[in-house]
């Protein structure tokens, strides 16, 4: 009977003792978000190093709910998992595709988003939009992937064999298809028309690759702060917020 009654004070003990991350940001006085370095419009750097994109505006919506100050860590896309795992910030809200195999790691959040895969292609090489079976047949195919992403993941499956070209950022693996270095690239279509809009030698298929759900990631265990977050995006739809940020950042968004 002393050991049942043992263990249920440990028990109660543990649960009185816990602290959700959300009740952590807001002692602290600091949410800190992981991203990587851009991925616009949704988020990136202006000229002055300020943050900016849809994201970052949601982001800030939130941090002003918890009444908290907003900090962004920027890493490496291949490595923003293990970072968040190691503590190194709260959240990654960093246009994150939901998987199976990232949820083996992470919780994830309700959807926020979806989008789909689309093939980025150089229009200069191409006069028109390649059709997969076109891509498999050209044996000196080159596919700019940025590391980690789940467009890199798309063309290892698709295009098993073909030559990869590796990259740590979007930006840098979309200037290898503008430049003639690689052929394609497979990568969300948010993106895909930002950037075909950057570079007149870039062209997006309109035949979608995949579809997907993006979703907000924290640590594992934590089922509170993951119902205030799905809260939070819920209101954000509800509200009208969500539709008008997309306006303005997917449909008038000039660079």
């Amino acid at each position: 009977m002393k050991r049942f009654f043992l263990i249920v004070l440990i028990i109660t003990g543990v649960i009185l003792g816990f602290s959700s991350l959300i009740e952590e940001i807001q002692e602290r006085g600091v949410l800190r978000v992981g991203q990587d370095a851009a991925y616009m419009p949704l988020y990136g750097t202006d000229i002055d190093g300020n943050r900016i994109g849809l994201e970052v505006e949601i982001l800030q919506k939130m941090a002003d709910i918890l009444d908290v100050e907003l900090e962004f860590v920027v890493v490496n896309w291949d490595g923003i998992i293990p970072a968040l795992l190691t503590n190194k910030f709260d959240i990654i809200w960093s246009g994150m595709t939901i998987s199976p195999e990232r949820a083996l790691k992470v919780n994830f959040s309700i959807p926020y988003m979806t989008g789909g895969q689309v093939i980025i292609y150089n229009n200069q090489k191409y006069d028109k939009a390649p059709s997969i079976e076109d891509l498999k047949n050209d044996r000196e195919l080159k596919i700019s992937v940025q590391l980690g992403s789940t467009g890199n993941e798309a063309a290892r499956r698709i295009f098993s064999g073909k030559e990869l070209l590796n990259f740590d950022t979007i930006d840098e693996t979309a200037f290898q298809v503008a430049t003639g270095k690689a052929d394609i690239m497979i990568f969300d279509s948010l993106y895909a028309y930002f950037i075909a809009n950057k570079y007149e030698q870039i062209s997006v298929s309109k035949e979608f690759v995949s579809s997907e759900n993006f979703g907000v990631a924290i640590r594992k265990g934590d089922f509170d702060s993951v119902r205030w977050i799905d809260t939070f995006i819920t209101s954000l739809i509800t509200s009208g917020d969500f539709e008008e940020l997309k306006q303005k950042w997917l449909v008038n968004y000039k660079e």
